[in-house]
């Protein structure tokens, strides 16, 4: 491989859509990290999507007010040695911290290990201002875009099924033990093969990169009335985004079982999220029942499952450690 082979792959149509969705997720990621007054856990899972998982290990296991002063302290004045206190603060590797840099300031600093992952193209580089020129790129993200990407030429098919498979779980409609099966098969890969997939599934669905990835899986009864009517907004539209963002900082949820209220129906106002409903009524694991909250306060204490409401459920007996507010899984 060579530079021409970088320039024939920048050039297919499978990169390109992979570069515009990883711009977005650095974008993001960026935006969020500059506001560090604003940062919860929930938004933190957009600054690991690019850190990896030496930084999603390690800095949830200390208070996010640390991580907001030490970002503070490094945008006020970006010094090499606010960095070094960051990395010692929470033994991030080195690579993590230049990847911290990059988010930071993409049009400053390269990716961590950028030299190393541009080997599979058979080019390395001393100077990472070179990069930008020779390959006429914007910024750092285009090659942040290009060390991420699998070449189709490296993909196997074998590989490619897997991630169609992992792709189609389906948390109100995937069997239980099918999700095993496949995820034992992931659990099987060889290194290479494993980064392969995860690093498609990081840009694709995070859901199911955590749901390959990590190790605690849990059931959920979602009260969909109560997310519709979620600051007043009665829209399906909040719940739909909630079965791609079903994860917290030390779980990720499957199975789901969705209980509506039985005049759902009535509430719902455009006639596209009625649409909507009546797709997601076909699924296994919906229910329509009145009143909703006995239905799934029922279901968390006989199949041990998580809750997701706004609601107390103050009448009725459960574990309260099993009830997740709904703003727990948004990035607001």
């Amino acid at each position: 491989m060579s530079i021409q082979r970088i320039y024939n792959v920048i050039s297919e149509k499978d990169y390109k859509e992979h570069s515009q969705k990883t711009r977005k997720i650095v974008e993001k990621a960026n935006t969020i990290l500059r506001k560090p007054r604003e940062l919860n856990e929930r938004k933190m899972f957009w600054v690991y999507r690019v850190l990896g998982k030496d930084a999603e290990l390690k800095i949830p296991k200390k208070h996010i007010n640390d991580f907001q002063f030490l970002i503070m302290h490094i945008l006020k004045k970006p010094k090499e040695n606010r960095f070094t206190d960051l990395r010692s603060y929470y033994k991030l590797k080195e690579e993590t911290i230049d990847n911290l840099k990059f988010l930071l300031f993409p049009d400053k600093f390269p990716p961590g290990g950028y030299n190393e992952k541009l080997k599979k193209y058979g080019v390395e580089f001393y100077n990472p201002q070179v990069i930008l020129k020779r390959l006429n790129f914007k910024d750092f993200i285009d090659l942040y875009a290009l060390i991420t990407y699998i070449p189709l030429d490296v993909k196997t098919p074998f590989v490619q099924d897997l991630i169609d498979e992992i792709l189609s779980i389906d948390p109100l409609d995937t069997k239980i033990s099918l999700y095993k099966k496949i995820k034992e098969i992931f659990k099987s890969l060889g290194p290479y093969e494993k980064q392969m997939v995860e690093l498609q599934l990081k840009n694709i669905s995070y859901y199911h990169y955590r749901l390959m990835s990590k190790g605690t899986i849990k059931g959920v009864i979602i009260d969909g009335s109560n997310v519709v009517r979620y600051n007043d907004q009665e829209s399906i539209v909040r719940l739909v985004d909630l079965l791609d963002n079903l994860y917290i900082e030390n779980m990720t949820f499957f199975p789901a079982i969705i209980v509506f209220d039985k005049n759902i129906e009535y509430v719902l106002k455009s006639e596209d999220d009625k649409d909507i409903l009546n797709k997601m009524s076909e699924k296994k694991r919906i229910y329509f029942e009145s009143p909703a909250d006995e239905l799934i306060v029922h279901f968390s204490n006989k199949l041990g499952y998580y809750m997701i409401s706004q609601d107390k459920f103050n009448e009725y007996r459960f574990d309260k450690d099993k009830l997740l507010e709904l703003r727990r899984f948004v990035d607001e």
